[in-house]
């Protein structure tokens, strides 16, 4: 299992500069995806290959002359490695516009470096009936674009052979995860990222062969955790978790049980339905999701009750059924979307009677002694 697993990480580890050699191979265009959520698929039935443009831990010098320095860290960490040309391989950029500050960013990046693809797909943040048409229109216009930049039309047979490529990548993650959660030292917290996030710099056919082998040889090892403590893990919806930041937490007594990230569980959380039309199952996916807090709740702001939260209830529901002993929140600078439902979900875990700690993380994290003596405090009013 360490043999596989070293080479997923590899992977990791290797980037874009990875992205770059397999251009070079295969001679396939390639666009750059801003988290979250974009629909991947599509430029895969494209022929083309996407990556997630996640920025660097670089200390950032350039971005801060073309955006807001209250930019999140996503933004101006991404930014920044692009004035810095480490995206040089890309062909376009894509992203869904799940928040202002992407919305923003996406702009200021059409004026400041152009691409030869630029694409901008508009997701109703309230997801109900009524905008169902308008993202069934959205999804057309994603796949009328690429058709026009590849030049050849993505059938629906080439779209639905990339709904299956992608709903196995999923599926064995989901299965990797289950078997860390009935053996959670089976693989460390901030390795599972690593295995998460190398998937988004490969192609799927190449990824899902490494997955298959991990999954195959965690499913004959036996580890033990012995008696630390049980945790959720929310937050970064954009980012990549600091690893030191998991590391440490799992050093000082508790094991990860299970996460929230865009990274972890989020990425793989539901599959895209077959069905007659893969724009229309599509379109489910989304109307589908799982609670998120780019999502528009308007419930959430009216009638009395105040500490009402479906992102709230559905990190309770993990939390709960992972047995976990409280909730640690790591809560980006500047992320807007998650800092407006903090203000429900605190009240909410209050409510419940489920202990948590909040600790905002910012780009560059700085030495982690204040962390480590606030997750110490926390772990030992866990354990009276």
């Amino acid at each position: 299992m360490e043999t596989i697993l070293k080479k997923i990480k590899e992977q990791y580890d290797l980037q874009y500069n990875g992205t770059r050699e397999r251009k070079r191979a295969s001679q396939k265009k390639v666009i750059g995806c801003l988290p979250m959520y974009f629909p991947e698929e599509f430029i895969h039935a494209a022929g083309m290959l996407p990556v997630t443009l996640f920025g660097s831990d670089e200390p950032i010098t350039l971005a801060d002359k073309h955006l807001m320095t209250n930019s999140c860290e996503l933004v101006r960490g991404t930014f920044d490695s692009l004035l810095k040309d480490k995206y040089d391989f890309l062909d376009g950029i894509a992203a869904l516009l799940v928040c202002d500050q992407i919305r923003f960013f996406f702009e200021v990046w059409s004026l400041d470096y152009k691409v030869p693809f630029f694409h901008q797909m508009w997701r109703p943040y309230n997801m109900d009936d009524t905008s169902r048409p308008f993202l069934i229109s959205e999804l057309k216009r994603l796949k009328s674009a690429l058709e026009g930049f590849s030049g050849s039309e993505i059938s629906s047979e080439a779209l639905w052979k990339s709904m299956r490529l992608y709903n196995e990548t999923r599926s064995l993650m989901r299965k990797l995860y289950d078997l860390r959660r009935a053996q959670p030292a089976l693989i460390s917290a901030p390795d599972m990222i690593k295995i998460i996030t190398a998937s988004m710099f490969m192609p799927k056919e190449d990824y899902n062969t490494l997955l298959r082998e991990l999954v195959s040889k965690a499913e004959g090892k036996e580890v033990t955790s012995g008696n630390k403590l049980r945790l959720i893990v929310s937050g970064h919806p954009c980012a990549i978790p600091d690893e030191r930041v998991l590391g440490l937490i799992e050093e000082l007594g508790s094991v990860i049980i299970d996460d929230d990230f865009f990274s972890g569980t989020r990425y793989f959380a539901m599959d895209v339905t077959p069905d007659s039309d893969p724009i229309e199952a599509f379109a489910d996916y989304y109307m589908k999701a799982v609670p998120c807090t780019t999502y528009h709740y308007p419930e959430n702001w009216l009638g009395e009750r105040k500490t009402y939260s479906t992102y709230g209830d559905y990190i309770i529901e993990m939390a709960r059924k992972d047995q976990a002993k409280g909730v640690i929140l790591l809560r980006v600078m500047y992320c807007d979307s998650y800092d407006l439902e903090f203000v429900m979900l605190k009240e909410k875990l209050e409510e419940e009677n489920i202990p948590y700690l909040s600790l905002i993380t910012e780009h560059g994290l700085a030495p982690l002694d204040t962390i480590r003596t606030r997750v110490q405090a926390f772990f030992e009013m866990l354990r009276q």
